[in-house]
């Protein structure tokens, strides 16, 4: 195998890399000089967006009940938890493992508990607007997008929830009664999920496309202690809970698009999170490393060949087909980038030589040491630049101003004494009416 590069830019990057959500191996045949791959942050943490549309929901049903709506109590309308229902949807974005109880990880349950566990982070949701006294409601045009940020799964290659809970709008008497749950427990109609992992992958683990937009039912029920209804929509019935437990079904379209730069040919990509294979819940070892860079060598349609190399054989070289979705960009060059080799080739040539590469050993400390002092005078002046950009473009700005300013001073100038020559020609011309009309009514009197 061949050696990691050893050079100041060469530690830099792996540096870097490691410091960041996605830890993509770093490789110096794929960088550009030996630098960190530069369009790695390039998505500003956000991995894609989901657009969802919430449709309808059918067949709701309530499953508990209030003092406020028994008898005629419930005429006085302190309560909504008679009749149909009022309900309002709420989303959320979940993770599940890929194996659930069949994970291959080793068991851990003779491991005693530990003294203290944090409780799972919040997930930000989305509320819909509330549809009163229908057990089937019908929302319009009510869409939102959810953005996917990196570091949101806590482990590689875990499946993606859409999670909808179902609640029924209350009043605030009810808020205020004794045992009422803030975040509205109480009055909870129903929770389901839709995976929607192959929506992401843009196929199936069988290579079929998936449609660009989801049309599915999600059926709801109450929580139980050891599981909560989830829906693929791959399986030809969406229908995971029982006859009996089911509290209703809510109808969305759900699609999915990635953010940043789209692949090009020669281009240097990488696994999302969602595509990578956790290696820990491997029995034997992945022939695709999921942190190891990919060449793009084609693109058909959506789907991309990129070739990846054997970390065990040398200089081998594999080929995988991959979706769009699963892979972002992480490096790519440009005419200028062809340049700037063109340029330095006559210094890569002789440190391509022992001589030159024994001088570089050498001198490598040397030259580090020099970055490090002189990177207070390049800060510096990159600080001094762009104050000076800072100014000119206020001093630029202040000064379109003015002239507007004075634009419109002498516009509105104009204007008004259009306005007073116009009034008094309007005052002479009805001075010289009514003289008129004064003389041919003493010429009717003669």
């Amino acid at each position: 195998m061949q050696e990691p590069s050893s050079t100041y830019e060469a530690t830099q990057a792996r540096q870097r890399t490691q410091a960041q959500p996605d830890k993509v191996h770093w490789d110096g045949e794929v960088s550009f000089r030996d630098h960190p791959y530069r369009q790695l942050h390039h998505q500003r943490g956000i991995i894609g967006a989901f657009r969802i549309r919430l449709l309808e929901a059918s067949n709701l049903k309530r499953s508990y009940w209030s003092p406020l709506a028994l008898g005629p109590v419930k005429l006085l309308g302190l309560s909504k938890a008679h009749g149909n229902v009022s309900s309002f949807c709420s989303f959320s974005l979940d993770t599940t493992s890929a194996y659930g109880n069949d994970s291959l990880t080793p068991s851990t349950s003779h491991r005693k508990p530990a003294p203290t566990s944090k409780p799972p982070p919040k997930r930000p949701s989305v509320v819909s607007p509330v549809i009163p006294e229908n057990n089937n409601p019908v929302w319009d045009n009510f869409q939102f997008d959810f953005p996917l940020r990196k570091g949101f799964m806590t482990q590689d290659g875990m499946r993606l929830l859409l999670t909808v809970r179902v609640n029924e709008d209350s009043t605030p008497v009810e808020t205020l009664m004794p045992g009422g749950s803030s975040d509205g427990d109480a009055r909870l109609l129903g929770m389901g999920s839709l995976d929607i992992t192959d929506l992401c992958l843009g196929c199936t683990s069988d290579g079929d496309p998936v449609p660009g937009v989801i049309d599915a039912w999600i059926p709801i029920s109450l929580p139980n202690k050891d599981r909560m209804p989830v829906t693929n929509e791959n399986e030809d019935s969406n229908v995971t809970a029982s006859s009996e437990s089911s509290t209703g079904m809510v109808r969305v379209l759900v699609s999915y698009g990635p953010s940043g730069l789209e692949p090009h040919e020669k281009d240097i990509v990488a696994l999302e999170a969602f595509a990578r294979r956790n290696p820990s819940a491997s029995s034997c070892r992945p022939l695709l490393s999921p942190l190891r860079p990919l060449t793009v060598v084609e693109r058909r349609g959506a789907f991309l060949l990129c070739e990846y190399s054997l970390s065990d054989h040398g200089r081998k070289k594999g080929f995988v087909r991959l979706h769009r979705n699963s892979v972002f960009v992480i490096e790519r060059q440009n005419l200028a980038d062809a340049a700037h080799n063109l340029a330095l080739l006559p210094f890569d040539v002789m440190m391509s030589t022992p001589i030159g590469r024994a001088s570089a050993q050498a001198l490598g400390p040397v030259g580090a040491a020099g970055k490090e002092l002189l990177m207070p005078a390049l800060l510096s002046l990159k600080l001094l630049w762009v104050a000076a950009r800072t100014t000119t473009l206020a001093g630029l700005s202040g000064a379109q101003a003015l002239g507007s300013t004075l634009w419109q001073e002498g516009s509105t100038s104009l204007t008004a004494s259009h306005h007073s020559d116009s009034n008094l020609s309007l005052r002479g011309h009805d001075h010289y009416r009514n003289h008129r009309d004064g003389a041919l009514s003493q010429f009717a009197q003669l």
